[in-house]
């Protein structure tokens, strides 16, 4: 799978933007050590997750099979990012949904509806 979902201007962005809002965090500290370590993390890969998790829209979001992917994001996240704990799951979940780029392209790689759908799947499963 190509990552042609974002342009170069928009990661530049999302970059600019992660730094600003969480720069102080652990976890953006981990990624910038992961980063200059020459772990650059795996943009195609994340975005096949979703591709895979749009294959899954007509079951209900808590369905075990949906969970399961939703752990499996949880961990491509960690093992490519940085360490995707329950909270930073959650926030990933509301961000997919309430940020029109990341919906878009979200949407773009599992089809319409996919972001809102990984939303409501990872809210059930941060629940549990």
């Amino acid at each position: 799978m190509k990552f042609d979902a974002f342009d170069k201007t928009e990661l530049e962005q999302y970059a600019a933007e992660v730094k600003k809002k969480w720069g102080g965090t652990a976890a953006y500290q981990e990624y910038v050590q992961r980063e200059r370590g020459g772990v650059t993390g795996d943009p195609a890969g994340l975005m096949a997750q979703f591709a895979e998790l749009g294959k899954m829209k007509q079951l209900d979001p808590a369905a075990p099979e949906v969970l399961a992917a939703i752990r499996e994001l949880q961990q491509f996240i960690t093992d490519h990012f940085y360490t995707c704990t329950p909270e930073i799951l959650a926030g990933l979940g509301e961000m997919y949904t309430a940020d029109d780029r990341f919906r878009r392209n979200i949407d773009a790689a599992g089809g319409e509806g996919t972001a809102g759908f990984v939303g409501q799947a990872i809210q059930a499963y941060c629940k549990k």
